[in-house]
């Protein structure tokens, strides 16, 4: 595994393998990660805290149509990194169950441990998933399009963000509950006070969503969404 993730992040860095004769830590990598079943954000430096032995699992995925599974919809590569101490957390097993359903054409094969037992119904951990790794993932009524066309129709433009020519987009989080209602709204990055303040405004008002699914139950699932304010 050592040399595995070696290559995965020369992949990354120079497109070709590297080896190494010690375990040292990770950089920082420009690219998106999903570690442990969570979508970090992209630059992070998170991995630095990190050896390679302390990985379980890593994969690079480049092609468009397979990142879209996870919610990266950019150009920028993503890279999956479970790591040994939680390999066996819910998100993790709700993880590598997606990762085996892909069929990686021309991609070396990953070593995805088949003797891992699903948790039972009972036994679901009561904290949050991270959309990335849900079996089916939280909705909006009509999906996310008509998600967008409420935020357009009931979003109120700041006059003074209007008057001052302030426009951008706004990124926040949220927990879709069980019974589909929006709790813990929260700014990642934001535009201006009166800007921010009316995107967590309009999400705080949205209609219930259909609540994510893991193993055939409701459970929390943490979303991340980017509400756009344009002058034109």
């Amino acid at each position: 595994m050592k040399n595995l993730y070696l290559t995965l992040l020369s992949i990354l860095f120079f497109g070709f393998a590297v080896h190494a004769q010690e375990s040292k830590p990770l950089g920082k990598i420009n690219a998106h990660i999903i570690l442990d079943g969570k979508l970090l954000p992209i630059d992070t430096d998170t991995l630095k805290h990190f050896k390679e032995d302390d990985i379980d699992y890593a994969t690079v995925i480049k092609d468009t149509e397979h990142k879209a599974i996870f919610g990266v919809n950019d150009e920028q590569m993503l890279l999956i990194v479970i790591t040994k101490a939680n390999k066996n957390k819910p998100e993790n097993v709700a993880l590598r169950e997606k990762l085996s359903k892909i069929n990686f054409a021309g991609t070396p094969k990953m070593a995805i441990n088949p003797t891992l037992k699903k948790p039972s119904k009972d036994s679901i951990a009561s904290g949050t998933f991270d959309f990335v790794s849900i079996e089916k993932q939280p909705q909006f009524p009509g999906g996310i399009k008509a998600f967008y066309q409420y935020l357009g129709e009931n979003i109120k433009y700041p006059k003074e963000a209007q008057k001052n020519k302030i426009f951008g987009r706004v990124f926040l989080s949220f927990i879709v509950e069980k019974n589909g209602e929006l709790s813990n709204i929260k700014l990642i990055r934001g535009v201006s006070s009166d800007i921010d303040a009316e995107a967590i405004r309009v999400v705080s008002g949205s209609p219930k969503w259909s609540p994510g699914i893991q193993f055939g139950v409701p459970v929390r699932v943490k979303y991340n969404i980017n509400v756009n304010f344009n002058l034109n």
